[in-house]
């Protein structure tokens, strides 16, 4: 591997600016481009002032740990000072599998363990590869920011992962639909701090979440990205660690027993930004919206590929958690180490030259390629049985219903919640001991938040985590507000696992296709009530409807009694066979691998002849039905079941079917007509639903 030192884009168009000398090192011997430092071993208790600020300089000691999945991790020094960080410690505190555990006990596992793993199979990918024996130039400084990206790139999950993410799109469509359910949780907060709750928008993303607690990890060790000072140390700008000796540590060739430092630069913190936000870089994470990746040049755009693949989507982030997860809730891991040690950077063509920031405003008659990271011909098999591990563990796992279940009563208790509690969470804004804030949030004044705003400001965010059922839950014991009821009763079905019951699922290729699919959840549901009440094509315009059981024992089943949701299986790249977003090569071209330049690394393409194991189709959509209320459950059942034949069949005359089981256990069909006259129907002692 060539050791080298990294370069800015542009092939080397601007040259790294000499820093000031070092406070630790009384003749401080450094590389003719200014970037290498002598530690003394100066104790990290005995801070010494730089730029007004009391700073540290970083320790020389490298941890290891055990992990499940890889068997030990390296924790490097820099590593360890991000490691330590209040964003990435929260990670500790935030499930992996968001309510899994719910169906898979043993899917306990947490967001820092997956993050960890990630982070050492990114080292990993290049030490035992082919990538380390080419002549790429990847440096140490290269290894070591892959490795804080890996690291760094879940710090945008709230709590219960991505039943946060959920829980946000919910709040947003809930708010703009139904604005009068909040005037009074609105009106309280602008009368108590003189200002409106801000806006939510109509969509999250985690990853632009992670890029704010990156530069969080930064601010509270005193320092921060320099846009006008790429190539200089990080600009510092608190107490904490010293700028200048923060980076790789390597041993010093010419005074055997000392150690330099390859200091990290602002470039060096914008690539790791770059490779978990897997695109250039936007506002506010650069002065203005970037058109190409500013920390590594073209000739290191392969790194890109290695925590988010943007090409395939086949990097280590999904390596881990599909390993990690599996291993969690089934016993196994599927290994595929195969494709990390075959793995080799060659000239690929663009699989998304169409949509690819790089490639969208070159003519077609010009060829897009890339450096990116292809396999051997001879692995396309593996490559696929890696993307049916994610189909699998999307059905299985993520989506199992129990699972769904639990999380959409999650996604309840946090939207109960946010409309009554406006002031959730402190910001700490006037704290004098609270922990620094980049300077992006100077002019930042909400004092209280509620959860779902708590991503909009980092101090917010780090009390955002699993935690926040106990928090709600004190909220709610504490106050005498009679309007709670609701949000008790969804607390005491989570504690006591009474999760929303599925009555239904149907294949979208089976009743209505595209059609169905794209009908909004809410119109799904009054299409369900409304066929519940019709006969002969006649139809009741109404939202609900009531039925008798019998002894005057009434039902009234609402649309707000269920819940709708789409269900999405693919192999990573949607309708796309992901194989063909790969590129491979042929096994003469792995001869010469090691030695060749990059301007003369050979050509990959699409494989042209696809695996035996190709799946017929690559994606799979179902709708499923979910039953908030525990005693509306089998109301719920016959109201699927006939909206079911309507789709299917379009019968004139819907039918509630029951059947009556007599003494010996016999079973008697005894359908009950529905009719527009008559919305109700008896119901005998013993019944059970004919689906």
């Amino acid at each position: 591997m060539n050791m080298s030192d990294r370069s800015p884009p542009q092939d080397d168009q601007a040259a790294a600016a000499a820093p000031s000398s070092s406070l630790f090192s009384p003749s401080p011997s450094r590389s003719n481009n200014g970037h290498i430092y002598h530690l003394r071993g100066t104790p990290r208790s005995r801070p010494r002032r730089r730029h007004g600020f009391e700073v540290w300089p970083m320790k020389n000691e490298t941890r290891k740990c055990n992990d499940e999945v890889h068997g030990e991790v390296t924790i490097p020094p820099a590593v360890q000072i991000v490691l330590d960080s209040p964003a990435v410690q929260r990670l500790a505190n935030l499930k992996q599998l968001g309510c899994a555990f719910n169906t898979y006990p043993s899917c306990s596992h947490t967001r820092k363990e997956h993050s960890l793993g990630v982070m050492e199979t990114a080292s990993n990918i290049i030490a035992t590869s082919n990538i380390g024996k080419q002549q790429l130039n990847i440096t140490e400084m290269d290894i070591l920011c892959l490795r804080i990206a890996g690291l760094t790139h879940d710090l945008g999950h709230g709590p219960f992962s991505h039943v946060y993410e959920s829980f946000l799109k919910a709040s947003y469509k809930q708010e703009k639909e139904h604005p009068e359910l909040y005037s009074e949780r609105n009106a309280k907060f602008k009368e108590q701090f003189g200002m409106d709750l801000p806006d939510l928008p109509p969509s999250y993303e985690h990853e632009k979440t992670s890029l704010m607690m990156v530069d969080d990890v930064l601010a509270t060790n005193g320092l921060e990205i320099d846009w006008g000072a790429l190539d200089e140390p990080l600009k510092q700008v608190g107490n904490g660690v010293d700028s200048e000796t923060f980076g790789v540590i390597q041993k010093n060739k010419n005074e055997p027993g000392e150690t330099t430092v390859d200091h990290f630069t602002s470039r060096d913190w914008i690539f790791i930004k770059e490779c978990i936000y897997g695109k250039p870089l936007v506002y506010p994470d650069a002065p203005e919206t970037q058109k190409a990746f500013v920390g590594r040049g073209k000739n290191k755009e392969f790194l890109y590929d290695i925590i988010s693949n943007r090409h395939s989507g086949l990097d280590v982030d999904r390596y881990d958690y599909y390993a990690r997860d599996g291993l969690s809730a089934m016993g196994k891991k599927d290994a595929y180490n195969v494709l990390l040690r075959t793995a080799v950077v060659a000239k690929g063509l663009c699989p998304n030259r169409d949509t690819c920031f790089d490639c969208k405003d070159k003519p077609h008659s010009e060829e897009a390629r890339h450096l990116m990271i292809c396999y051997p011909v001879k692995h396309i098999s593996e490559a696929m049985s890696f993307f049916e591990t994610r189909i699998n563990n999307h059905d299985k796992i993520y989506t199992h219903k129990k699972t769904k279940a639990a999380e959409l009563l999650m996604v309840d208790l946090m939207l109960e919640s946010d409309l009554h509690f406006s002031t959730l969470l402190s910001t700490q804004h006037n704290d004098p001991d609270a922990l620094p804030t980049h300077s992006r949030f100077a002019d930042f004044e909400y004092p209280k938040l509620p959860l779902s705003r708590a991503w909009m400001y980092p101090r917010l965010f780090l009390r955002a985590d699993d935690s926040i059922v106990g928090v709600i839950e004190d909220k709610v014991l504490e106050s005498s507000d009679k309007g709670l009821a609701s949000l008790k009763k969804i607390l005491r079905h989570l504690r006591k696992h009474e999760f929303y019951k599925c009555v239904g699922e149907v294949e979208i290729d089976e009743i209505g296709g595209d059609t169905l699919w794209d009908m909004d959840e809410d119109d799904i549901k009054r299409e369900m009530v409304t066929i519940l009440l019709e006969t002969e094509g006649n139809r009741i315009a109404r939202t609900n409807a009531t039925y008798e059981f019998g002894d005057d024992e009434q039902i009234t089943l609402d649309t707000n009694d269920i819940i709708v949701e789409k269900r999405e299986l693919h192999y990573g790249s949607k309708e796309k066979n992901p194989v063909l977003q790969m590129n491979f090569l042929e096994k003469k071209h792995f001869e010469d691998i090691e030695t060749l330049p990059i301007e003369k690394l050979p050509l990959a393409g699409p494989p042209e002849k696809l695996p035996l194991n190709k799946p017929e189709h690559f994606i799979k959509r179902t709708i499923r039905f979910f039953s908030r209320d525990r005693e509306k459950n089998e109301l719920l059942g016959h109201a699927f079941q006939n909206w079911k034949i309507a789709k299917e069949e379009g019968y004139n005359e819907l039918k509630m079917c029951f059947e009556d089981i007599d003494d010996e256990g016999e079973s008697q069909s005894n359908p009950a007509l529905l009719t527009q006259e008559s919305a109700s129907y008896s119901a005998v002692k013993r019944r059970k639903l004919d689906f």
